[in-house]
């Protein structure tokens, strides 16, 4: 299945009602938050909310030591680096029809998400971690390490003004904890995307 199709397949089954509220995650540069943003431009704004979720993992992750990982820095393929309560919080006021005021970023201004808007797209790794019950239909997307090394690279210096020294250096180690601890969650996917080596390849639907 191309990219094309599965797009044109979600927006059929959001339009008829049988998706309201997406999950779309994976590990990070796994390409999951362009495939969003393309999703969203295809749809009516007026009626969608993109809750892209990065904000919700914790920015003191050095003050965290976890049993899983007692020697590495936390990386957001822990669940202890997602603040999951919030988030499933703010999802469920977002259901219920209830406005959200978004978590200022660095790189994104907060803002106010009306609660009025029928339909929920959630984009970000903390999907992996949360009640699958809180979607309709899941997407997960991964890709092989040199390929994600190539887009963190990309954002990460010209989005989020980090040195590329430091990513090179934590690569491994991310890559390490991604299928140590990350890899386990795409098993629960509804659809399931390798989008390695520049290919678009649906593995499970």
């Amino acid at each position: 299945m191309k990219k094309k199709v599965l797009i044109e397949q979600l927006i059929s089954e959001i339009e008829t009602g049988k998706v309201r509220t997406l999950g779309i995650y994976g590990h990070g540069a796994s390409g999951k938050s362009t495939f969003a943003q393309e999703l969203y431009q295809a749809l009516d704004s007026t009626t969608v909310n993109l809750l892209e979720i990065d904000s919700y993992i914790t920015s003191d992750r050095h003050l965290v030591v976890p049993k899983q990982a007692p020697d590495q820095k936390v990386t957001a393929c822990l669940p202890v680096a997602h603040e999951l309560a919030s988030l499933q919080r703010d999802i469920l006021a977002l259901q219920a029809g209830m406005d959200v005021l978004t978590i200022e970023e660095p790189w994104r201004a907060s803002e106010i998400f009306p609660g009025a808007k029928p339909i929920l797209i959630v984009e970000g790794m903390s999907v992996g971690f949360l009640p699958k019950e809180l979607f309709d239909k899941t997407i997960c997307f991964y890709t092989d390490e040199e390929t994600e090394l190539k887009r963190r690279l990309a954002r990460d210096t010209s989005v989020r003004n980090r040195d590329a020294s430091f990513i090179l250096a934590s690569h491994q180690m991310r890559r390490e904890q991604y299928l140590h601890y990350y890899k386990e969650t795409e098993s629960k996917a509804d659809i399931l995307v390798d989008q390695s080596e520049g290919k678009f390849e649906v593995k499970r639907t």
